[in-house]
């Protein structure tokens, strides 16, 4: 029986999902919300899954996993895009979109898809580069906020991926990155306020920049730490 629970938790979680994105739709007319919800009801269940089963891969396939995933989050883009294509609203319906795709897109990345086609050095630069431009555009467009959010997810996910695939800082090159983000983040509320602009915007990037770093080395410390401690015994 205990073998099974696994698989019962996916069935459990794939259907609570769908039954809630189907009763959304139906009855509130309300795809991308809805969707959002139903990803985060069955999401649960399977990550339990996943951690639970000796092999996840037999029952999910990384690279299918990777293709739902992927298509899972452009359609909530698409689907933003058609409610309202305004560049604001195209940010928003982005943030959605990689809300529900990234799990999917980790999972595929942990048990090695291997369909990225660049290095992880290049995929860090183009996944930073990307996050600058999501970062400047997000404020361009008067909607900041979600331009932020979007730049923090492409170029964390990507710096993180980086690391797991072997780009690694030395620990003294992290804290350095930590200390310019927090400087790049005071300067950018303090132009904020000499402009006498509302705040918001400006705090949403100063957000991002102090954050970025930040939670890059937090998370490369302590996976990158417990790796030294078990090689060392």
């Amino acid at each position: 029986m205990s073998r099974r629970v696994p698989e019962f938790a996916l069935v459990t979680g794939l259907l609570l999902g769908l039954s809630t994105l189907l009763s959304g739709v139906v009855l509130a007319d309300e795809v991308l919300t809805t969707s959002l919800l139903s990803a985060l009801v069955s999401y649960p269940f399977v990550a339990y899954a996943v951690v639970s089963d000796d092999d996840p891969t037999t029952v999910m396939p990384p690279r299918a996993i990777l293709a739902l995933g992927a298509l899972f989050g452009a359609a909530l883009f698409v689907v933003s895009l058609l409610a309202d294509p305004s560049p604001a609203n195209a940010l928003s319906g982005l943030f959605a979109g990689l809300l529900v795709s990234l799990p999917p897109v980790a999972y595929a990345v942990y048990f090695e898809a291997d369909v990225n086609p660049l290095s992880p050095r290049e995929t860090v630069v183009a996944g930073v580069g990307v996050g600058v431009a999501l970062l400047v555009f997000g404020l361009a467009v008067g909607s900041a906020s979600y331009g932020a959010a979007d730049a923090l997810l492409v170029g964390l996910s990507a710096a993180v991926y980086g690391a797991a695939r072997g780009v690694r800082f030395d620990a003294r090159t992290k804290r350095a990155a930590v200390a310019v983000g927090v400087v790049l983040g005071v300067a950018v509320v303090a132009v904020g306020v000499s402009r006498g602009e509302p705040l918001g915007d400006w705090l949403a990037v100063a957000m991002t920049l102090t954050l970025a770093p930040s939670v890059y080395y937090a998370l490369t410390s302590a996976r990158f730490g417990s790796e030294r401690r078990r090689t060392r015994r």
